[in-house]
């Protein structure tokens, strides 16, 4: 096959926040051995990619994998891929903080390896047209993306690179073989070779750009690809076959004839897919297998931003995090704060078989390091309304040296974030259980040689327990009013009976007297027919603390007995909360809720049952709490009642 090039591309990601045990890990079955081998092949190129955390963890605690990337660079035998150093989605983040990221990364390895990258790792190979001028300003030459991306703009030779622009700004745009990303490294040598035949009859290149925990750390890899010679054996048969290897900068220095082309926006397969709601997920699935080949073009699933809108856990995180970089602005030179970066990472925004949304201490390293950016940052304390989700409606925020709270009218007043600005952790930070594609599984697919994408796992025994959807996402500070009859079970399992209209709905809301006052005029339907109400909360920052204080009005003409709960969302640890009576205590005391002349307190955990690259994963995303109060009202009666948050202050 000396008429073939190959070009290969490895990536090799871990998110903020992930466990140093996973670091370690990674290296030791996975990063170091595959860099090992692939040394012992010398006359072997290929380009590697490794994010932001891995260089700096790589620099401090794995010396003997940066000397052996620094020995792999020095003989040529390897290109380094560039990027957002803590890779983020581009597309999702400002465009002063997408050249802020890739410069980051590019004076990294220039000041560490002496190679300034010419190419660069796109994110989950999330596009965007506009991206080709962001990263033409940024000197990048050249990205690696998905077929699929080149199928949806209707191309038919995906064997070469294309060429497109934004405002005349060029870019070279790579197609990711998939029957390769499939096969390598899951299929033996032979398969291999067929494909690679098929490439090279075509007059075409192989392109491989992927994961590298693949090679070791995926689960059965390792054994696979080290311990039975896969990888040995696939190097072997590169250099017995004296297949071509280049980088994908000695490539384009071939100068070979390109096309053009403008892709629209999209992402790998899989990820178009992940992003679909359920129903929607089921429908495109009947589609797949009713079109032909042909039509591929004209199928395709969601856009990226779309888990905006199916999660509304990660829209938040995503405003909250434009919000800091607006707020820190840019100094003629300058740089953001580099924890606004950290924050950026891709992770926690979206969920698949990969994606962290559904781990916690991914979403709380990102709120911590969002939180420590605005610490950085010059800041008004007090009250501010304004539209910082982009919802058309305004929110309330309130910020002082303790804490942070943001409250959403639009959705029945709700207290979406509470910060700890001392410990930077929002405490709010829990995830709603609903439901999800892969929850509809009846039988799983078995046998080797197979993607972790193709495989389908068993759901766990005690799925069934885990299968409850919640009705809203789990704010805070939302008013219930519920049958008599309801129990705690009940309320847990999304098995009772709502008789208000209060807790989505809209509340008007103004700023009085240093309060965020909230008010709504609703309905109850305890007897079958409506009954008006009016709800009014009034949040009373103190120097240490928060008084939100109620008032029920009964409109109506008849005496009305409700029974009145404020649900309290908070991620706290089994060891983190205690409820005693009437009382609840977060973070060892330093968080105190008190709800006077309830007359109890319901707590139960939120788990969530999501898949990963593993398994399916039984997750703990926080703890609910429902204080309630029976009361009786009569017409044009007024009912008071308070809640009272305090914290301590350790600086």
């Amino acid at each position: 096959m000396r008429d073939l090039t190959f070009l290969l591309a490895v990536h090799n990601h871990q998110p903020v926040g992930n466990f140093p045990s996973v670091f370690r890990r990674a290296f030791a079955d996975c990063y170091r051995p595959f860099l090992d081998e692939l040394s012992r092949h010398p006359a072997l190129k290929f380009s590697l990619h490794f994010s932001g955390p891995l260089w700096e963890y790589m620099k401090a605690k794995e010396k003997k994998c940066w000397e052996v990337v620094r020995r792999l660079v020095e003989r040529r035998q390897v290109e380094l891929l560039g990027g957002g150093f803590y890779e983020p989605v581009l597309s999702i983040i400002p465009e002063a903080d997408r050249q802020g990221q890739l410069r980051l990364m590019s004076r990294f390895l220039e000041d560490h390896f002496g190679a300034r990258p010419r190419g660069i790792w796109l994110t989950e190979r999330v596009w965007e047209p506009g991206l080709a001028g962001t990263l033409a300003r940024a000197g990048v030459e050249y990205t690696i993306l998905d077929e699929e991306h080149f199928h949806y703009a209707g191309l038919k030779n995906l064997l070469k690179p294309y060429v497109t622009e934004d405002e005349g700004l060029p870019l070279v745009l790579f197609p990711v073989n998939k029957k390769l990303r499939y096969f390598i490294p899951f299929r033996p040598v032979e398969d291999i070779r067929g494909a690679f035949e098929e490439i090279a009859a075509g007059d075409g290149v192989a392109i491989l750009g992927d994961d590298g925990e693949k090679f070791g750390l995926w689960p059965g890899t390792h054994k696979w690809v080290y311990d039975d010679g896969w990888l040995r054996g696939f190097l072997d048969f590169l250099e017995r076959e004296q297949v071509r290897t280049l980088t994908y900068s000695e490539y384009l220095d071939s100068r070979p004839a390109l096309g053009r082309a403008y892709l629209p926006p999209a992402s790998y397969e899989e990820m178009t897919e992940w992003v679909l709601e359920p129903d929607d997920f089921a429908r495109y699935n009947e589609l797949k297998e009713k079109l032909p080949p042909v039509a591929r073009r004209f199928l395709r699933g969601g856009f990226f931003r779309e888990f905006f809108l199916k999660y509304p856990e990660s829209n938040h995180l995503h405003k909250r995090m434009l919000f800091v970089s607006r707020e820190a602005g840019r100094p003629p030179g300058g740089e953001a704060p580099v924890e606004l970066f950290k924050a950026q990472g891709n992770d926690p925004f979206w969920h698949g078989v990969f994606g962290g949304l559904y781990l916690p201490h991914l979403r709380e390293a990102a709120y911590r390091n969002l939180l420590e950016a605005e610490k950085r940052l010059p800041r008004a304390q007090g009250w501010e309304s304004r539209d910082y989700d982009v919802d058309g409606r305004d929110e309330l925020i309130f910020r002082s040296g303790l804490f942070n709270l943001f409250i959403k009218p639009s959705f029945g007043g709700g207290l979406v974030e509470l910060d700890d600005r001392v410990l930077s952790r929002n405490l709010s930070d829990v995830l709603a259980r609903r439901e999800e594609s892969y929850h509809r599984q009846k039988t799983a697919e078995e046998g080797s040689g197979k993607s972790i994408h193709e495989l389908a796992r068993k759901l766990p025994p005690e799925a069934a327990t885990l299968l409850r959807y919640d009705w809203h996402p789990r704010y805070s500070l939302l008013d219930h009013f519920l049958a008599e009859e309801t129990t705690l079970e009940g309320f847990r399992d999304i098995n009772y009976k709502e008789n208000g209209d209060f807790v989505n709905q809209e509340y008007e809301f103004k700023l009085e007297d240093g309060a965020a006052v909230l008010t709504r005029s609703g309905h109850l339907w305890a007897d079958g027919g409506p009954s008006p109400l009016r709800v009014t909360k009034r949040v009373i920052p103190k120097e240490a603390g928060v008084l939100f204080r109620y008032e029920l009005e009964n409109l109506g003409g008849k005496e009305t007995a409700v029974l009145f709960g404020v649900e309290w969302n908070f991620y706290v640890l089994p060891q983190e909360w205690r409820l005693e009576n009437t009382t609840l205590s977060l973070l060892g005391g330093r968080w105190r809720l008190e709800f006077p002349e309830a007359a109890g307190v319901w707590a139960f955990p939120l788990r969530t049952l999501s898949r990963s690259e593993s398994d399916y994963d039984i997750i703990h995303q926080g703890m609910c709490f429902l204080p309630s109060w029976r009361l009786t009202i009569a017409p044009a009666q007024k009912h008071q009642l308070a809640v009272a948050l305090s914290v301590r202050d350790v600086q």
